[in-house]
Protein backbone atom coordinates (compact mmCIF):
# COMPACT_ATOMS: atom_id res chain seq x y z
CA UNK A 1 0.00 0.00 0.00
CA UNK A 2 1.40 3.43 -0.88
CA UNK A 3 1.85 5.90 1.90
CA UNK A 4 0.12 9.28 1.59
CA UNK A 5 2.68 12.04 2.00
CA UNK A 6 0.22 14.90 2.40
CA UNK A 7 -0.49 16.20 5.88
CA UNK A 8 -3.65 18.04 4.81
CA UNK A 9 -6.81 16.42 3.44
CA UNK A 10 -7.77 17.37 -0.11
CA UNK A 11 -11.31 17.33 -1.41
CA UNK A 12 -12.60 17.00 -4.95
CA UNK A 13 -14.69 20.09 -5.64
CA UNK A 14 -16.60 21.68 -8.51
CA UNK A 15 -14.76 24.99 -8.72
CA UNK A 16 -13.97 26.85 -11.89
CA UNK A 17 -11.07 29.14 -12.66
CA UNK A 18 -12.10 32.07 -14.81
CA UNK A 19 -9.22 34.54 -14.53
CA UNK A 20 -5.47 34.46 -14.01
CA UNK A 21 -3.44 37.65 -13.71
CA UNK A 22 -6.32 39.74 -15.06
CA UNK A 23 -6.81 37.62 -18.21
CA UNK A 24 -9.87 35.52 -18.93
CA UNK A 25 -8.48 32.00 -18.67
CA UNK A 26 -10.81 29.06 -18.06
CA UNK A 27 -9.82 26.06 -15.99
CA UNK A 28 -11.09 23.59 -13.41
CA UNK A 29 -10.04 22.94 -9.84
CA UNK A 30 -9.32 19.22 -9.35
CA UNK A 31 -8.94 19.30 -5.57
CA UNK A 32 -8.84 21.84 -2.77
CA UNK A 33 -7.24 21.91 0.68
CA UNK A 34 -6.58 24.42 3.46
CA UNK A 35 -3.21 25.32 1.92
CA UNK A 36 -3.73 25.08 -1.82
CA UNK A 37 -5.36 23.49 -4.82
CA UNK A 38 -4.62 21.52 -7.97
CA UNK A 39 -5.93 23.14 -11.15
CA UNK A 40 -6.18 22.14 -14.81
CA UNK A 41 -5.72 25.21 -17.03
CA UNK A 42 -6.51 25.52 -20.71
CA UNK A 43 -3.04 26.91 -21.41
CA UNK A 44 0.55 25.83 -21.08
CA UNK A 45 1.67 29.45 -20.73
CA UNK A 46 2.16 29.62 -16.97
CA UNK A 47 5.47 29.88 -15.20
CA UNK A 48 6.50 27.56 -12.41
CA UNK A 49 7.63 29.17 -9.14
CA UNK A 50 5.75 32.42 -9.82
CA UNK A 51 2.91 34.18 -8.05
CA UNK A 52 -0.48 34.43 -9.76
CA UNK A 53 -3.70 36.31 -9.08
CA UNK A 54 -6.51 33.82 -9.62
CA UNK A 55 -10.29 34.16 -9.77
CA UNK A 56 -12.37 31.11 -8.91
CA UNK A 57 -16.10 30.43 -8.82
CA UNK A 58 -18.22 27.75 -7.22
CA UNK A 59 -21.32 26.88 -9.29
CA UNK A 60 -23.73 27.57 -6.41
CA UNK A 61 -21.79 30.49 -4.90
CA UNK A 62 -22.78 33.92 -6.24
CA UNK A 63 -19.60 35.83 -5.48
CA UNK A 64 -16.32 35.02 -7.25
CA UNK A 65 -13.24 34.65 -5.04
CA UNK A 66 -9.92 36.27 -5.87
CA UNK A 67 -6.72 35.03 -4.30
CA UNK A 68 -2.98 35.21 -4.73
CA UNK A 69 -1.21 31.87 -5.00
CA UNK A 70 2.24 30.55 -5.81
CA UNK A 71 2.74 27.98 -8.57
CA UNK A 72 4.59 25.16 -6.80
CA UNK A 73 4.69 22.66 -9.68
CA UNK A 74 3.28 22.17 -13.16
CA UNK A 75 2.83 19.34 -15.65
CA UNK A 76 1.88 20.27 -19.21
CA UNK A 77 0.13 18.05 -21.76
CA UNK A 78 -1.76 18.67 -25.02
CA UNK A 79 -1.80 22.48 -24.64
CA UNK A 80 -3.02 22.36 -21.04
CA UNK A 81 -1.26 22.50 -17.69
CA UNK A 82 -2.00 20.88 -14.38
CA UNK A 83 -0.60 23.11 -11.64
CA UNK A 84 -0.23 22.89 -7.89
CA UNK A 85 -0.99 26.22 -6.23
CA UNK A 86 -0.14 27.22 -2.68
CA UNK A 87 -2.37 29.94 -1.25
CA UNK A 88 -0.60 33.13 -0.24
CA UNK A 89 -3.88 34.65 0.85
CA UNK A 90 -7.41 33.35 0.60
CA UNK A 91 -10.50 34.95 2.14
CA UNK A 92 -11.05 33.00 5.37
CA UNK A 93 -14.83 32.72 5.11
CA UNK A 94 -14.66 31.61 1.47
CA UNK A 95 -12.02 28.99 2.29
CA UNK A 96 -14.20 27.62 5.10
CA UNK A 97 -17.21 27.50 2.76
CA UNK A 98 -15.23 25.73 0.01
CA UNK A 99 -13.77 23.19 2.46
CA UNK A 100 -17.23 22.52 3.91
CA UNK A 101 -18.57 22.08 0.38
CA UNK A 102 -15.79 19.58 -0.45
CA UNK A 103 -16.23 17.71 2.83
CA UNK A 104 -19.99 17.32 2.31
CA UNK A 105 -19.39 16.06 -1.23
CA UNK A 106 -16.82 13.58 0.13
CA UNK A 107 -19.25 12.38 2.82
CA UNK A 108 -21.99 11.90 0.25
CA UNK A 109 -19.64 9.73 -1.84
CA UNK A 110 -18.65 7.67 1.22
CA UNK A 111 -22.30 6.99 2.14
CA UNK A 112 -23.00 5.61 -1.34
CA UNK A 113 -20.33 2.92 -0.91
CA UNK A 114 -22.07 1.23 2.01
Amino acid sequence: MSEERREISRFAVDLYVFRINGQELPGKVRDFSRRGMRVILNTSDIDEKCEVQIGIQRPDYNEPIFTTSSVIWKKCFEGKCEVGLKFNNFPVQAKAAFLDYGYKKWLKGKSRRF
